[in-house]
């Protein structure tokens, strides 16, 4: 049986590799390019109080609980519906559940900005800032290739809105790592021995923390608030706010069993 399923990486286009001075990893959400104040090179409206948190939160005025999946939101809404969704050609996947809403959970949150429709320097709802610059432009990423910075095709991204657990079930320990693993922390060589995980350390941070009710989101990868990001190893250039390194595809082996 066929099933779709829409997908986003939506940080991953954030940062290209000429960037990466711009909030080093780990270094927190002031002066990365989750801080819209710096972000852009100026391109967008900048808080009147030069204030961080406040384009995603805010401690007063917020919108209903539980009209958004994520605490105390602020940010304009994404309008954007009806993708066209990734299709996971593959018979195994047969029982594994998919949310009604592909970007169910932080997914949806980080499309208020990734959409390219949706303003980015647009929050609040009382006395709110109303901008006017959706994310629409691109970058030259780390290989040298044009890239956009938002997503209009989830046809081309990495899966979301699966429950996760499910995945590792269906199809077994030798290509899905348990939710209970780590992230991969330590450098992947050519040694490197994907079934016992021998020599390999892992993060303190689980793939089931980074879930959410289950499901593989996009924040399932990405640590927006660049408070745990993995930093590149030396001679390499990029930022793409990630649990794990590129290096190696210690991010995609900490997942998958190849």
């Amino acid at each position: 049986m066929l099933k779709k399923l829409a997908l986003v990486i939506a940080f991953s286009t954030l940062t290209a590799g000429v960037v990466y001075a711009a909030g080093g990893a780990g270094t927190g959400i002031v002066g990365s390019m989750h801080d819209i104040n710096s972000a852009g090179g100026g391109t967008y409206q900048h808080d009147k109080y030069e204030r961080v948190c406040v384009f995603c939160h805010t401690p007063h005025n917020a919108q209903p609980n539980g009209a958004t999946p994520a605490p105390l939101w602020n940010h304009a809404p994404s309008t954007v519906n009806n993708l066209d969704p990734y299709n996971w050609a593959s018979p195994a996947n047969g029982s594994i559940a998919f949310n009604a809403d592909p970007l169910v959970g932080p997914s949806r949150l980080c499309m208020a900005c990734h959409d390219g429709v949706t303003a980015v320097d647009s929050h609040g709802t009382a006395g709110s800032q109303t901008g006017s610059t959706p994310l629409t432009a691109s970058y030259q990423d780390s290989l040298g290739n044009t890239a956009k910075r938002f997503i209009d095709d989830l046809t081309v991204t990495h899966p979301i809105g699966f429950l996760y657990d499910d995945a590792a079930t269906t199809r077994g320990a030798g290509e899905i790592r348990p939710s209970t693993s780590g992230f991969i922390n330590s450098p992947v060589t050519a040694s490197f021995d994907t079934v016992t995980r021998a020599g390999v350390t892992e993060t303190p941070k689980k793939i089931k923390d980074t879930l959410y009710s289950g499901y593989m989101t996009c924040a399932s990868c990405h640590d927006v608030h660049n408070s745990v990001n993995a930093k590149p190893d030396a001679g390499h250039n990029y930022n793409y706010f990630l649990y794990a390194k590129q290096e190696g595809s210690a991010i995609c082996l900490s997942c998958h069993v190849k």
